[in-house]
């Protein structure tokens, strides 16, 4: 093992120097003491006879290793001082592929999980810079962040390039490289000089890139590109590659961090593996990065270890490497912790990155106590049912308890979370609730689920709500005015049932729509964290139990179900109890002069 050992560290501390080539990655051959690109001296065999200067000025044109090197400036993290950018062992083996799909004529199309603290993300955007800069001219890029302000720090980093570049590097009577904005746009901005621009935008302005000629595009943290309803990645993703052709010359690199196996990358990435993409997927471990390394203790062994960390062995991890991770594993109080910080693998990175709300214990404890309902119809039980059949859409209903017949001695709530009008991807549900009675625990009562138009759906709301003892009706949908189609009918339901309903839920500074803002979104998941765990309310439907068990945390602060489609489960429960802790309903003693059914004839 010590020979084995020695024998990996000599493989890690293999020579590498960006001056004279060597350990460069490409085909290379010697040429007087320098390890040359085989492509620089097939296509300019004069290179011997040339000036030094002639002959740097060529060489960048084929070595990217040697023009970072020469005349790349970053700030370096620990002492915040520029440095000559010098690529690490992950960043050249990113560069290694890039290169190889490059030099064989192929448009380079990448999709990178990037582990922590590599520069993975930089590299990419260099190697662009460096394609705009030097190789081709006119060639348009795009960088997409996760939010604006993650392009806008791509750009920082692309403008200390051109400040700091060589002049002697430049083409004859060139000015200086810098960034100006065209036609005083701030998402558009030219490298003055080269006749190319780079637009700068984020994953929450899908239409950036369209009507653009685009040759390059770095897509940054695409894990967390926001998705709902009216933004899809998909559409980014088929804008971009839309735009730029499948040919030589061309780039796109998506990259991310993982952030659970709930999203568009995490797909994305499973297609690259199976080799059903145009992307080829590139992965770097904890163990490729020469930081995470310790020396070793004279007492330290393998038997030290459990049988992960042995493993790591056989997966060619040196013994430092193993020391490192079996000391750094203490400062974690689970495994995974450590696996999602530092994973091994590309299945340790997507499994680990996403937390878990609830302890295992507790997810047992939480689905114990779900019940099968007294009825349930997949086309709607008259409770559910709109006067006209053609009106009734995909939905199923259920209930647990039987209509009240004493208005008095009850009170309910019902809250109805809207989402697509077609796609079962994101359905609407809506709760009623006999809320909390003495004793009683706030238990489910009745529940629908499924896809209709905005219109009918609220008539329903209105309909159900009516039926048990004119609940409090509460609505909520972020995305109500978001369309066209979305805001006539919202108007509907303003002027048909706002005005009308009696009992609808009413916030003074939100309205009888409940807009989720930051501050009521951490309130209300919150409500529902604390009465699932504490067993402050009864959860009877066993999809809804199940979804709330396995909630997930994710590293952006966000909650979600595990399955996108249970997503408005987890908004439902949390708005409930929220509601429900928030005001405290009565029983008018009045009845309600109202039947859904007299403005539904209009329909």
């Amino acid at each position: 093992m010590k020979n084995e050992n020695e024998k990996r560290n000599n493989q890690l501390r293999e020579a590498y120097d960006p001056a004279t080539g060597i350990g460069c990655s490409g085909d290379r051959t010697d040429c007087g003491g320098y390890h040359l690109p085989v492509a620089l001296l097939e296509e300019h065999p004069d290179y011997v006879e040339m000036t030094t200067l002639g002959q740097e000025r060529v060489r960048i044109h084929y070595d990217f290793e040697y023009w970072c090197w020469r005349c790349v400036k970053i700030t370096d993290k620990m002492t915040g001082m520029l440095v000559p950018f010098v690529l690490n062992r992950p960043q050249r083996r990113l560069l290694g592929e890039m290169e190889r799909q490059r030099r064989a004529g192929q448009p380079v199309r990448i999709i990178l999980l990037k582990a922590r603290q590599w520069g993975g993300s930089t590299l990419v955007q260099v190697y662009i810079a460096w394609l705009q800069l030097v190789v081709y001219k006119g060639k348009n890029s795009i960088i997409v962040g996760h939010k604006r302000n993650s392009s806008f720090a791509i750009k920082q980093m692309l403008r200390t390039i051109l400040l700091n570049y060589p002049k002697q590097f430049l083409d004859d009577e060139q000015e200086a490289l810098k960034l100006v904005n065209v036609r005083e746009s701030k998402d558009i901005q030219e490298i003055a000089g080269r006749d190319c621009s780079i637009c700068l935008t984020s994953s929450y302005s899908p239409d950036a890139a369209r009507g653009l000629n685009l040759s390059f595009a770095h897509l940054s943290e695409v894990a967390f590109w926001n998705s709902n309803r009216n933004i899809d990645p998909n559409d980014l993703i088929r804008t971009v590659t839309g735009t730029i052709p499948l040919v030589e010359g061309t780039v796109i690199v998506m990259e991310s961090t993982a952030n659970g196996m709930n999203s568009f990358f995490y797909n994305e990435w499973q297609r690259a593996v199976e080799g059903k993409s145009a992307f080829s997927p590139v992965f770097v471990a904890w163990n490729e990065i020469d930081l995470y390394r310790k020396e070793l203790d004279g007492n330290f062994t393998l038997d030290d270890c459990d049988d992960y960390e042995r493993a790591l062995w056989d997966k060619g991890c040196t013994l430092e490497q193993i020391y490192w991770y079996h000391e750094k594993r203490k400062e974690f109080s689970e495994h995974n912790l450590m696996k999602a910080e530092f994973p091994s693998d590309d299945k340790e990175a997507f499994e680990n990155s996403m937390e878990f709300v609830f302890s295992q214990h507790e997810q047992e404890q939480i689905v114990e106590n779900v019940g099968d309902p007294l009825r349930v119809d997949e086309n709607g039980l008259k409770i559910w049912q709109e006067p006209k059949p053609e009106n009734v859409v995909n939905g199923k209903g259920k209930t647990w308890s039987q209509l009240p017949a004493r208005p008095h001695r009850s009170r309910y709530l019902a809250v109805l979370t809207i989402g697509s009008d077609s796609d079962e991807q994101y359905p609407s549900v809506l709760s009623i609730w006999e809320t909390r009675q003495g004793n009683q625990l706030p238990t489910l009562a009745a529940q629908w689920v499924g896809v209709k138009p905005l219109n009918i759906l609220a008539v329903m709301a209105v309909n159900v709500a009516t039926r048990y003892n004119t609940a409090k009706l509460a609505i909520e949908n972020n995305d109500l005015w978001a369309s066209e189609n979305s805001r006539q009918q919202g108007v509907f339901v303003k002027n048909e049932i706002f005005e009308k309903y009696r009992n609808l839920y009413y916030n003074k500074k939100r309205g009888a729509i409940m807009e989720i803002d930051k501050k009521n979104y951490s309130l209300m998941f919150y409500e529902l964290i604390l009465s699932a765990r504490n067993a402050l309310y009864l959860e009877l439907d066993s999809t809804a139990a199940r979804t709330i068990a396995k909630m997930i945390l994710l590293p952006n602060g966000r909650y979600y179900a595990e399955k996108s489609e249970h997503q408005n489960y987890l908004v439902n429960r949390a708005e409930a109890l929220f509601i429900m802790r928030e005001i405290e309903l009565t029983t008018s003693s009045d009845t309600v002069k109202y039947n859904a059914k007299d403005f539904l004839k209009g329909l």
